[in-house]
């Protein structure tokens, strides 16, 4: 017998193996799709379970409160509102409600958003108990400004600093990178050791706009033009969805939702490097507006260019996930809406009380 004929025969030509090869290189490119989708169902289901819980807990707080959570922040302007037809927002040490005084700073301005008030349904009792302790002696802020960690107003005191920093699952999307603690946010000094931590789900305010250059970036899109009549986020003390800035002004109870708690956002999803409004706990970094179309981006725009000129562009919903965004709606379902939605359609689900009829949301 002939060995070396036979040491040919064990083992593979270079042809062979490359043939082998190539039907591996085309196995592994025919699966991986298979395998990214799969990852990204098994995401899109983890963001749905968060949307999931916290709408629960939305509902639960109304069931005991009789309204549900509202955030507590505004602008300069609506302090011409008389003090007396507000609702008291502060509680002092011994439960009292807050008094107006001027060595203070305000009525009462925390900054504090309903995220900070569902954290007891969320089984995050000792963070709501650190919060709202480290706020009864805190000095109050006037303004929009009152969770600026530099100015040591509201939700900026150091008492609570920690708070503010810790990155709870239940406010992350797992299909958003973005969505960590971050130092470059509205209102937080990046010269501080620790980021603020962010979320990727916002509450609903409505349909309105934020001011007229919004509107203006929109006015190609056939659904959102006539923004004439709309009002102006940063002009009301209220809004026509669930969940607002100043929800406190004009707190909510579910049944003034005559538009249907089926066919009504409650809370939606955002992406933290497109809105540097994500701060976790603050009222103004927990709200967007269907006033601004579905998945609208602004692709190759640095930072500096959203946050001085930009920012109000991108206070819309949006997500990660292929074709649409996921919303959790007033009777406690998760929705996924596809981003070609009519854009009246989309308005109309924003509303309680529009008397608006919703076409398909798909």
């Amino acid at each position: 017998m002939n060995k070396n004929r036979s040491r040919r025969q064990l083992g593979f030509t270079l042809v062979e193996l490359l043939v082998v090869i190539a039907i591996i290189g085309v196995l592994v490119a025919l699966l991986l799709p298979a395998v990214q989708a799969a990852r990204e169902a098994a995401r899109r289901m983890s963001c749905a379970n968060n949307l999931k819980n916290l709408g629960l807990a939305c509902l639960n707080y109304e069931n005991s409160n009789k309204y549900l959570p509202y955030s507590v922040s505004q602008w300069p302007e609506d302090r011409t509102m008389d003090f007396d037809k507000r609702e008291a927002v502060w509680v002092g040490p011994s439960g009292q409600d807050g008094i107006l005084d001027p060595a203070k700073g305000g009525p009462g301005y925390t900054g504090k958003g309903w995220t900070v008030e569902i954290l007891p349904q969320l089984e995050q009792q000792a963070m709501y108990a650190g919060i709202t302790s480290g706020l009864e002696n805190a000095p109050r802020g006037r303004d929009k400004h009152t969770a600026r960690a530099n100015r040591g107003t509201g939700m900026g005191i150091q008492e609570i600093r920690s708070f503010m920093e810790q990155q709870l699952p239940i406010f992350t999307c797992p299909s958003d990178p973005s969505a960590v603690p971050s130092p470059d946010q509205w209102y937080w000094d990046n010269n501080l050791a620790n980021p603020v931590a962010t979320t990727s789900y916002k509450g609903v305010a409505g349909d309105f706009v934020i001011d007229q250059a919004s509107s203006n970036a929109f006015s190609p899109v056939s659904e959102f033009t006539g923004f004439g009549s709309i009002p102006d986020l940063h002009h009301v003390t209220n809004a026509n969805g669930l969940i607002f800035r100043a929800s406190y002004y004009e707190k909510v109870p579910l049944r003034t939702v005559s538009d249907g708690l089926s066919g009504t956002f409650m809370i939606g999803e955002g992406v933290v490097e497109q809105d540097y409004h994500s701060m976790a706990y603050f009222a103004d970094g927990t709200w967007g507006t269907c006033g601004v179309p579905l998945n609208f981006f602004l692709i190759g725009v640095d930072t500096t260019e959203i946050k001085s000129n930009r920012w109000n562009d991108v206070r819309g919903f949006k997500s990660l996930h292929p074709g649409g965004a996921q919303f959790a709606l007033g009777d406690g379902a998760v929705r996924f809406i596809n981003e070609s939605i009519d854009g009246a359609t989309y308005r109309a689900l924003a509303t309680r009380a529009g008397g608006e009829v919703a076409g398909e949301t798909n």
